[in-house]
C-alpha cells in the first residue's frame, strides 16, 4: 500500500523520464538540434507520447529553464529575508563586520546542490542554452548588488566589474564543484564559500580603509590617471 502511495503518477514519470533523457543528449549534441525522433528513440517511447506534454524540443527546454529559473529565485528570496546588513558603518572593522558568507551568497549552492544533475548540463558552455544562463547571471546580478547594498559598499562603476567578476566565479565554481568525478579532489561548499566570500570580505575591507584613511591612495601605490 506503501509503494502504492508514494509512486509518482504514470504521467509524471513518462514526463520526468522525458527530461532526463533529453539532459543526456545535451552534452554530446547542441540543445536546439536533438530531434523529438531521437529523443523518443532514446526515451524508448513514441512520438505521440512525447506531443502529449510538449510542442517541441523549445518548449521542452523553455519548461526546464523556467522550473530552474523559479527555483533559484526562490532560493534567493528566502535568502534575502534572512539576512540582516553587515556594513561596518560606526567602530573598527573587525569588531562590527559580518565576515561570514552570507546567505545571499549561500543560495547559489543549496540551488546547485538541490538540481545537481540539471544544473551539470544546463550550464555547459558549449552545448546548452546561452540565453538561460544570461537570465540566471541578470538574477545573480540582483541579488549580489543587494548583497553589496547590505554591506554598505557604494554603487559606483567599480562594482559593475566586480558584481561581473563575482558571478562568473559563481559560474566555475558551480561549474568545478558538479563536474569534478573524482570526490577526494572535490573542495567542499564550505570551501567555495569561504574562496568567494574572501573576495567580498577584501572588497569591503579596502573600502572600510578607503573611506577612513586619508593616506589609503599612498599607501596602495595607485598613480594617478594622468601619469
Amino acid at each position: 500500500m506503501a509503494d502504492i502511495i508514494t509512486k509518482k503518477p504514470k504521467s509524471e514519470q513518462t514526463k520526468q523520464n522525458i527530461i532526463d533523457t533529453y539532459l543526456k543528449l545535451i552534452p554530446s549534441k547542441c540543445w536546439d538540434k536533438i530531434t523529438v525522433k531521437e529523443l523518443c528513440a532514446q526515451a524508448n517511447i513514441t512520438r505521440g507520447t512525447f506531443y502529449q506534454y510538449y510542442s517541441d524540443i523549445y518548449d521542452l527546454m523553455e519548461q526546464i529553464e523556467n522550473t530552474l529559473l523559479d527555483d533559484v529565485n526562490r532560493f534567493y528570496n528566502a535568502a534575502s529575508k534572512s539576512q540582516p546588513s553587515s556594513s561596518c558603518s560606526t567602530g573598527k572593522f573587525e569588531d562590527s563586520f559580518d565576515y561570514a558568507p552570507p546567505q545571499l551568497m549561500t543560495a547559489w549552492f543549496k540551488f546547485c546542490k538541490k538540481n545537481k544533475k540539471e544544473i551539470a548540463v544546463m550550464l555547459d558552455p558549449k552545448h546548452s542554452d546561452v540565453y538561460f544562463m544570461k537570465k540566471l547571471k541578470n538574477i545573480l546580478s540582483e541579488h549580489i548588488n543587494q548583497m553589496m547594498d547590505d554591506d554598505g559598499l557604494p554603487d559606483d562603476t567599480l562594482r559593475r566589474y566586480f558584481t561581473n567578476l563575482l558571478i562568473e566565479m559563481h559560474f566555475l565554481a558551480a561549474r568545478y564543484w558538479l563536474e569534478e568525478e573524482d570526490e577526494a579532489d572535490v573542495l567542499s561548499t564550505t570551501d567555495i564559500l569561504n574562496l568567494l566570500n574572501t573576495m567580498r570580505v577584501g572588497a569591503n575591507y579596502l573600502h572600510y580603509f578607503q573611506s577612513t584613511r586619508p593616506d589609503f591612495d599612498i599607501k596602495m601605490n595607485i598613480p594617478e590617471d594622468n601619469e
